[in-house]
Order: structure tokens, then sequence, then C-alpha cells
């Protein structure tokens, strides 16, 4: 059953008891002396960025004005619109051609819906459709699984319109794709049990995020890719920090459950929204409500905890600090320093793998990946070059030894 964050947050108060434990998770990796061969991946995880920053729009909830929610949906889709998702996907899929990577995580793949007030579908953009078209523009084939998250429906100010309103529907999506002649099949994908509930308009939206499974055979080698998109940082103190927190233990918990059957080498991909500095803390509201302090154990220390590597840090040469987070709303400001934080990560758990050779790119970070805007004038917030995200990406080069 899906859970709501305010039913949940009660029992998550053991959370950091049980990750100290959760070390369980881990399948005990055979020792052995004797390797046959070597296995070779190329695995990319990408936020494809949804185009605006829809916390404007839970920040307008706070307004009582009653149009001060459409006025804002208004602004966040207009913005998406200049933000030009289809300029940006030639990019990254100059990256993915460049790169080549068997398998790729995507997060962030929105589809839009505008719908008149009656319900009519007037304008439809699919992320996932647009990339792909590029992909195949540049010979590349991918196989694509999927996992539907938040599926939101707001109203927006539209003077086009005769009623004055227009509707907008935003789903979210997490995809793997696997590239062509590499076997694949999915075995798991779902909803997180615990996520995010805020009261937006008079309705309350469920911000649902999720993950999915899919296992791949490379050359021979079979690996298991997992895929997510924890729910965001905010300030240490934060309820979102308990969330993404509990988000990634079931995380966790399925893979170690998975393995248990069927053990294979785990791939984790995503944008965790946590980095390697992050730390144990607690959520704290005011203390005189009925939601009492909660600790939680950041997405990163899980994922250590658990026994997962790295792979950013089992490079064999010298690494930067591989930044990958944020550039501005617009992604217009061509200033590389933007990014300061490294969220979007890589992790593995090889079991009876050994690491012979990782090395690890950022892509999506150099101001010459920045593309020409074709979204037409007048424009009131993108300017007229786009990083291909608000992130960059990483890929990383992989290279296993095999035991006999």
């Amino acid at each position: 059953m899906k859970r709501g964050i305010l039913s949940v947050i009660s029992e998550f108060k053991m959370l950091n008891v049980l990750c100290i434990f959760v070390g369980v998770l881990v399948i005990a990796a055979p020792l052995s002396s004797a390797f046959a061969a070597n296995s070779k991946v190329t695995v990319m995880t990408r936020n494809l960025y949804l185009g605006a920053d829809i916390f404007r729009v839970v920040d307008a909830a706070q307004d009582p004005n009653p149009y001060a929610v459409p006025m804002a949906v208004a602004q966040v889709y207009q913005i998406m619109l200049e933000t030009n998702f289809s300029a940006r996907a030639e990019a990254i899929a100059d990256e993915i051609a460049a790169n080549k990577p068997q398998a790729i995580g995507l997060n962030e793949v929105e589809t839009f819906v505008k719908l008149t007030s009656s319900g009519q579908v007037t304008t439809v953009i699919d992320f996932y459709t647009i990339l792909n078209a590029a992909l195949k523009e540049r010979g590349m084939d991918y196989q694509a699984f999927s996992v539907t998250n938040a599926d939101i429906t707001m109203p927006m100010v539209d003077p086009a319109s005769p009623t004055g309103l227009s509707y907008v529907r935003m789903v979210d999506h997490d995809y793997i794709l696997v590239r062509k002649n590499n076997a694949a099949a999915q075995v798991f994908g779902k909803n997180y049990d615990v996520y995010l509930s805020l009261p937006l308009g008079g309705t309350t939206v469920n911000f649902k995020r999720g993950y999915l499974v899919v296992d791949v055979n490379v050359k021979g080698e079979d690996y298991r890719i997992a895929c997510t998109h924890l729910e965001v940082r905010s300030a240490t103190s934060s309820v979102f920090r308990v969330v993404q927190s509990a988000q990634m233990y079931e995380l966790l918990g399925t893979l170690a459950t998975l393995s248990d059957s069927d053990p294979k080498p785990i791939i984790m991909v995503g944008d965790f929204n946590s980095a390697p500095d992050d730390v144990p803390g607690t959520y704290d509201p005011d203390g005189t409500g009925p939601i009492q302090p909660t600790p939680y154990i950041p997405p990163y220390l899980e994922a250590v905890y658990a026994g997962y590597l790295d792979s950013w840090l089992l490079q064999n040469k010298k690494h930067d600090e591989g930044y990958t987070s944020g550039f501005d709303e617009f992604v217009s400001d061509p200033d590389p320093a933007l990014l300061d934080t490294r969220i979007d990560l890589i992790f593995l758990n090889l079991l009876d793998l050994r690491v012979d050779r990782v090395k690890c790119d950022v892509v999506g970070n150099e101001v010459s990946d920045m593309v020409l805007n074709t979204y037409p004038y007048p424009r009131d917030y993108a300017g007229d070059y786009l990083w291909p995200s608000d992130h960059a990406g990483v890929v990383a080069d992989m290279q296993f030894k095999v035991p006999k």
C-alpha cells in the first residue's frame, strides 16, 4: 500500500537503528584467486532535467491569492518550453553516441500534456520520444524499460483559453536504456512506499518517486542494473532527508531480496540527491506537534554501509571531484563552477567479480557542450545557449576480473 510521509514518519524513527544493520543486506562475496577472463561494461547515468523549478508552484501555494498557483504553473510551463528539451536532447544524444554505453539510467524523463478546460489535449511533449529519435538519427538503438512516478495535473492561467484557464499534466519517469544486441529483461519496478505529499491549490499532490531493476547480459556476463531518482536533499533538518533515506533503504532491501534467489553483480545508478560528504542527521519540526524528531541516514552512507562501492573512487588514475549538480534553472549561465556537488552516482556491488580498471568521466560540464536554443523569441527566461541539463552526467567504463 502506498503511504504518504505523514502516515509513516513515526514508524520511520527506527531507521537509524535499522541502517546500522543494513550490512546484512550484502551478499557475501566468495573468495577466489583464479580468474578466467575480463568483463567489460560501460554505464551512464543522466538526469534530463524537467525544464523548470516545480517548487515555484509549492511556494505559490503559500499565497492566499486563489490564482497564485495557476499563475505559477503557467510560469513553470513557459520556462519548460524555453529551456527547450528538443535542443538539449541533441547534446545528450551526442554524449551517448560518443561513449556508447551498454546501459543508461535516465531520470526526469517527463511527459507534459496541455489540456483545455474541457479536457481536450492540445500539446504533448514527450522527453523519451524526443531523445530516442535523436539517438536513432545517430545510429544508436536502445531497448527501453521504465517506471512511472508522479502524475500531476494542475490548472494554469492561459489568456488564449476562452475560460482563462488550461491544465497541464506532468508525468515523471525513470528509464533504463539497454543498447541493442545486449539481452535484457526488467525484473522489478515500483514506486517507493514513502513519498512526499503536499497541499497545492486546494488539493493534495503526491510526489511519487520510483525505481526499476533490469538484468542485462553484456558479452556473456550478467549484470543487474538498478536506476532511481531519490527525493531532493533540502535542508539537513528537513523532512525531505527522511523521505530520501527511507527510499534508499527500500531500494537496498529490494536488491538484497532479489539477490537472495538470483545473485548477480549490481550496478546502481541515478540521481541519489546525496553526496559523499552528507552525514546522519535529524528531521526536527517544531517539537510541539504529532511529528517528533526523526533521525535519518543519508542515502550515500546507506549504500556504503550495505557494501556498495562508489565507482568514482575506484578509478586507477587521479581524479577530480566529479561534481554533477547543479546549473541554474534556465540552464543558460555558462559558468561551469555552478557544479559544486556530486549526487549523480554509479554504485557497484560486485559479488565475485574483482575490479581491474575503472575510468569515469563527467559529461555535459564544459561550455563547449552548450547548444543553441532554437526556441523562438520573445523569450522571458532562457538564454541563447543551453546546458544539456541542469545536471552533468557520469559515464563509467569498467573492466572486471571474472573468476573461473
